[in-house]
């Protein structure tokens, strides 16, 4: 069952030239590139459902012949696509089903009103110049520039994208040459398919928020291999969330995207032993960059979506209230602007190349560093979290907010490492401790809100606020302090609840 590997990246038409005559690409090509003209038609049937069942089937004419590819499911990650494929040549322009061999695709195209109902519904038309490409150590790349429209019905689009296919090697070979080439020319990922974006036009669906998934470990695994499919879940849930806040209009993706940030980071502290600083560090720095104009956002979207609208509601219409939602308003428009310039710069894009590179070449890892089970580093990060929060805890009704922040801080990495590692255990116990612990975690959360929006208040009222800003601060002060009483007087039953339960590690 043929693999393809292949990293994509979207370019500028105006940079095609510099390409073609990056240094990077002349050393290592092996052959003379190649240049000619492809045709794609896409086939499914009128109700797509070849597209349902997660499978593209493409004929391509080029040089003079005709080439038939079925590809099935896969993944897309920092623009690494990743999925199964069968390519055959075929006597003409419509499909030959009886060059599908596999038996769970013959399964599918052995239905007959399957593939009656198949037509063409796209087609792609580009220029494609490929270099063969070949370095010291052995790996084998071809790079592939496609330069043309994607056709669907009246409907056309433009196509400039690179292609680097992995021949044989090693992955992170596509990351590194991206990393050079990106350093003189613009370029961006990719993780939309040509096919993907042939099917959008006929069944265009909004971007969605995407929720983290919890890790497949085995007990029986080293901690270097937990830390890698970790750390690539992470970046899963980031990229998932990457289209609702460039194209969509729900807050959640920014709240999402933040999250994985801070799960990535805090696998990075579980796993510590095991990183290199020299090569972690300015991950880490890139990474807090991000992180903070998400931060912006994330707290202008709670003031606005979540602790605004209750006051608003009891005090219709107040003047200073209404002011303070306009400008509050206005600054989350700006800090979205900030998000989407972000996402779209040539920083973040590089920050996602460069981690990628980091994980796949395994450049973290520290020389002569022990490479503990994965089940002995669990049980004893998450028993030494658990008394690190169990610590923070104490006097939790007295202490000052600082404090009950450092509380939630703990109460949150300790939540974040045992999802981490919950599929090492077995059993409902560890699903009832992250239950309880999440309610804490909560509770903590709302007090933590309070503290943000009071900071925020300061920046929209300004210096010298006029007699409605003046009296919308104090219903706000009252509002918190209300909020706050209760918030503590459900905290010790929270607190209690979860310091109660017992473990479910060791």
């Amino acid at each position: 069952m043929p693999n393809e590997v292949e990293l994509k990246l979207r370019i500028a038409r105006k940079d095609a030239a510099r390409l073609r005559k990056h240094p990077a690409i002349l050393a290592a090509t092996v052959d003379k590139p190649v240049t000619r003209k492809l045709t794609s038609i896409y086939y499914d049937t009128p109700d797509l459902q070849l597209l349902d069942a997660e499978i593209s089937l493409r004929v391509r004419r080029m040089s003079g012949g005709w080439f038939q590819a079925v590809k099935a499911a896969g993944s897309s990650l920092a623009g690494l696509h990743q999925r199964m494929e069968w390519e055959d040549i075929i006597a003409s322009g419509q499909p030959d089903f009886t060059r599908i061999l596999d038996p769970q695709l013959v399964r599918i195209f052995g239905d007959e009103a399957l593939r009656a109902a198949l037509a063409p519904i796209f087609r792609t038309e580009v220029q494609r110049t490929e270099w063969q490409l070949k370095f010291d150590n052995g790996d084998a790349v071809e790079l592939a520039l496609d330069l043309g429209h994607l056709v669907a019905g009246k409907k056309r689009e433009p196509i400039t994208e690179i292609e680097l296919e992995l021949k044989s090697g090693n992955a992170a070979r596509l990351f590194d040459l991206a990393l050079i080439l990106q350093q003189d020319i613009p370029l961006s990922l990719e993780n939309v398919s040509k096919a993907q974006r042939g099917y959008a036009h006929y069944r265009p669906q909004p971007p969605t928020v995407f929720k983290a998934k919890l890790p497949q470990l085995s007990r029986q695994e080293k901690a270097s291999v937990a830390f890698r499919k970790i750390a690539w879940e992470c970046i899963t849930h980031l990229q998932g969330n990457q289209d609702v806040v460039l194209h969509g209009n729900d807050v959640e993706g920014v709240h999402q995207m933040r999250v994985s940030l801070r799960r990535l980071r805090s696998a990075f502290s579980v796993f510590r032993g095991l990183l290199g600083r020299e090569t972690t560090d300015p991950i880490i720095e890139e990474l807090r960059w991000i992180t903070d104009i998400l931060g912006a956002a994330r707290d202008l979207d709670v003031f606005v979506t979540q602790t605004l609208p209750p006051l608003q509601e009891r005090f219709e219409q107040h003047a200073g209230l209404v002011k303070l939602g306009e400008k509050a308003a206005l600054l989350q428009t700006r800090a979205y602007r900030d998000v989407r310039a972000a996402l779209n710069s040539q920083r973040y894009h590089r920050l996602l190349l460069s981690l990628a590179a980091w994980l796949e070449n395994e450049r973290w890892k520290t020389e002569g560093t022990l490479d503990p089970d994965v089940a002995a580093l669990a049980d004893a990060t998450l028993a030494n979290r658990h008394k690190q929060l169990r610590r923070h805890g104490k006097r939790l009704q007295e202490m000052p907010a600082e404090e009950r922040h450092q509380t939630r801080i703990a109460a949150k990495k300790l939540r974040y490492t045992a999802e981490f590692f919950l599929s090492l255990y077995s059993g409902g116990k560890s699903h009832a401790f992250i239950h309880r612990l999440a309610q804490l975690q909560d509770r903590l959360g709302v007090l933590n809100d309070i503290a943000v929006t009071e900071q925020l208040l300061r920046r929209l009222a300004g210096s010298r606020p006029d007699k409605p800003v003046a009296e919308a601060l104090l219903l706000f002060k009252g509002w918190n302090a209300c909020n706050i009483e209760h918030s503590l007087a459900h905290m010790d039953e929270a607190w209690h609840r979860f310091v109660h339960h017992k473990p479910f590690w060791g």
